[in-house]
């Protein structure tokens, strides 16, 4: 799943170098269009460390091995990662995605589903990085990939209903798609465009055939596409036909992300899935138990009269919020597991309240007479508890 490095050196004439180190700006600056000779071909570890205007694919990698070497060390499977897992690392996982963890849209982008998903990746990165980013400059170029990886985890938040989604695909995808968007341009030969644009279509178009056939989220492999077209279309706009140095041209580079940042905020606001829905229900539920059970840790010398007001304002309103909260769960779309697990706790809130409601009124009234009721009530609610916990187990 890469460009053959064979194709690319046999057009190494007509093909800009990696940048000079005495070029000022050596980072930032792209290359002119007079295509002066390429250098010999890089031995392969040398693709994994450091050089003049060869920072940033490097250390993504390592970044990446780091990360899944942490997950190993920690216990997750190198082959198959559990999905608790995956979700505990920072994989995007739409229920909390859009639940208040947004920064899952690019945390996932640096975890990977096993070590082959790893290696991958990795290998793809480092056939288009030697290419891409001495022509980009590592600001530019780290803009780039970070904007398809946003892309890539956005465009799959919206996509599924119900996402856990890991891996650099997207914001290789998107590498892929600035230099896919570069060859459709006048800035190359036009023999070297056609041949180098038949191997990046036949590389985009099989992986994503690929992941057609079998469990690969095309739509981050899309999303990271189509920000890197973007980006790429971008670059040769502001910088190349401009003949602008990259630095001046920072600016303009900033629209891709920004766009991205823009359609990720309309994302979150917008989208909304029945597990994500559940979840914050159930979030707003556990907060609404606890401040009801909070009556029973008042100071023991609180008034009768206070207390009784405590079970009725912190107490009976939680539980009729709750069981109102409740019904709204479970008529949405959910498997069955939810459904009972649902109704298992509307059960258990129906109880509270009613408990809740004699309290208040024994309080109230200086009575015991309605101590047996309580009692059951109690007895009822134990069961009810021990089925929830049972189900946890």
């Amino acid at each position: 799943m890469s460009l053959a490095h064979e194709q690319f050196f046999s057009f190494k004439r007509n093909y800009p170098p990696p940048m000079n180190a005495d070029t000022p700006d050596n980072q930032d600056t792209p290359h002119s269009g007079s295509r002066p000779p390429s250098p010999e071909r890089p031995n392969p570890l040398q693709l994994l460390k450091p050089s003049d205007g060869y920072v940033v694919t490097p250390i993504l990698v390592w970044l990446n091995v780091g990360v899944f070497i942490l997950m190993a060390v920690s216990g997750v499977d190198m082959l198959q990662p559990a999905s608790a897992d995956l979700i505990q690392w920072g994989a995007n996982y739409s229920p909390l995605t859009l639940g208040g963890e947004p920064w899952r849209l690019l945390s996932c982008c640096f975890l990977h589903i096993g070590i082959l998903h790893l290696l991958f990746n990795m290998y793809a990165l480092v056939q288009i990085g030697p290419i891409l980013e001495p022509l980009l400059g590592t600001r530019q170029f780290t803009i780039a990939y970070l904007t398809a990886g946003l892309m890539g985890s956005v465009v799959s938040l919206w996509w599924h209903d119900v996402v856990l989604g890991a891996g650099a695909s997207g914001a290789i995808f998107g590498m892929y798609g600035v230099f896919l968007a570069l060859l459709t341009t006048n800035w190359l030969d036009a023999a070297v465009r056609r041949e180098l644009l038949k191997s990046i279509l036949t590389f985009v178009g099989f992986n994503l055939f690929i992941g057609m056939q079998s469990h690969i989220d095309n739509a981050a492999h899309i999303g990271g596409l189509l920000g890197g077209l973007f980006t790429g279309y971008a670059y040769y706009l502001f910088v190349l036909r401009a003949n602008q140095p990259a630095g001046r041209a920072l600016l303009p580079m900033l629209v891709p992300p920004l766009l991205a940042l823009l359609l990720a905020v309309l994302v979150y606001t917008h989208k909304s899935t029945p597990l994500a829905d559940f979840d914050r229900i159930m979030e707003r539920f556990n907060k609404l138990n606890t401040q009801a059970m909070n009556v029973f840790r008042l100071p023991p010398n609180t008034s009768a009269t206070k207390l009784a007001k405590a079970m009725n304002d912190q107490g009976v309103v939680a539980w009729q919020e709750a069981i109102a909260l409740l019904d709204k769960a479970d008529k949405l779309d959910l498997p069955d597991g939810y459904h009972q697990h649902t109704k298992l706790l509307r059960q258990y809130s129906t109880l509270r309240l009613k408990s809740f409601k004699l309290l208040q009124r024994s309080l109230t009234d200086t009575t015991h007479i309605y101590d047996n009721q309580i009692a059951i009530y109690d007895q009822q609610i134990a069961t009810v508890l021990s089925q929830l916990n049972a189900k946890k187990k």
